[in-house]
């Protein structure tokens, strides 16, 4: 006998049963989000900040290896929003810490150096190998004199990295090596924390750089523009000495003609005067390559009494344009 029901209890309840699993599963895929601290910066900003950075970490891997006289190597490993207290407690104890001053911008940014990586830039500056300690210990204030050299090269290349976006004058106010003893901010405040890492011969460690959001409040809307966009208006003095200097680029021209079969033993005994016949049509355009590309059509020309070719027209992805005389033009020697 066949049933009036399409699907019976026991079936309408195990197939509740198979798919409640999937469904708690998509009910509990929240994004966890603080309304205590709300995020300061996008998410377009903080891309726009992590290109920044990691272009000053390539101008910083080729300035450290001729401070410091060995291979050495900077990565950007993460820039993120945190509070500041959770910053503070993400550093060693002790450690080497030196706060900078932003002008034109209000307040204190930090610059960090774990001491994996802090004594043996040390040791490279008075002359040693580069070796790191056996047991930690905090800096001594000598020592932290000797680390604002190397950290006055580090300012440089970063003022560099944000000239697009503001011209900073980055100055060492101030030196610590107990992260709990430095207040630059509240401990809630929402700072931006970005940390590298850094190879200096065989020691590695982590520099970390934290900046208050407070601090980037008057250029924060330039973030949301592309920092390095082909939109960008450049210095007409820029332009000229990019064409200056392609003006004196040399590059290969070839205007070629479809040939002929000619036997080898006849062209052995080709001779001044002898005349060669092609199988190119003399109305066609001939092609003009410039660096291996083709770039123009131009025709056959008598120029001086010597075979020359007339460039009358842009080839394939230029518009077609006619020069104004002959004198515009410039003929080459077939």
């Amino acid at each position: 006998m066949q049933s009036n029901e399409i699907v019976t209890k026991e079936e309408m309840r195990a197939l509740l049963g198979a798919n409640a699993e999937p469904m708690s599963e998509k009910r509990h895929r929240v994004v966890p989000y603080n309304f205590r601290r709300p995020d300061r910066l996008s998410k377009e900003q903080v891309r726009s900040l992590y290109l920044l950075h990691d272009l000053f970490c390539n101008s910083l891997s080729s300035s450290v290896p001729v401070f410091l006289r060995t291979i050495s190597e900077v990565t950007l490993l993460s820039v993120e929003q945190q509070a500041y207290v959770e910053y503070l407690y993400g550093l060693p104890d002790p450690t080497a810490i030196f706060t900078l001053s932003m002008q034109p911008l209000q307040g204190l940014a930090i610059i960090e150096l774990n001491p994996s990586i802090a004594f043996p830039i040390i040791d490279r500056m008075l002359g040693g190998p580069g070796i790191p300690l056996g047991e930690a210990r905090a800096v001594t204030e000598i020592e932290q004199k000797i680390l604002e050299a190397f950290l006055k090269l580090v300012a440089d290349d970063l003022r560099e990295a944000w000239r697009p976006l503001i011209e900073l004058d980055l100055q060492i106010v101030g030196r610590e090596t107990r992260p709990q003893m430095l207040q630059i901010v509240a401990p809630n405040e929402v700072v931006l924390s970005i940390v590298f890492h850094m190879q200096i011969g065989e020691a590695r460690g982590h520099m970390s750089l934290c900046i208050p959001a407070v601090t980037l409040e008057p250029i924060i809307q330039k973030f949301n523009r592309s920092l390095y966009s082909r939109n960008r208006d450049v210095p007409p003095e820029q332009t000229r000495a990019l064409l200056d200097t392609l003006a004196m680029v040399s590059f290969p021209i070839a205007a070629e003609a479809r040939g002929t079969k000619v036997p080898l033993e006849d062209l052995l005994r080709i001779a001044p005067g002898d005349v060669l016949k092609l199988d190119h049509p003399v109305d066609q355009p001939i092609e003009v390559s410039v660096g291996g590309s083709v770039k123009f059509r131009a025709e056959l020309i008598s120029h001086r009494g010597r075979k020359a070719i007339y460039l009358c027209a842009r080839a394939f992805d230029e518009p077609q344009v006619e020069p104004a005389n002959a004198d515009a033009t410039s003929a080459e020697q077939a």
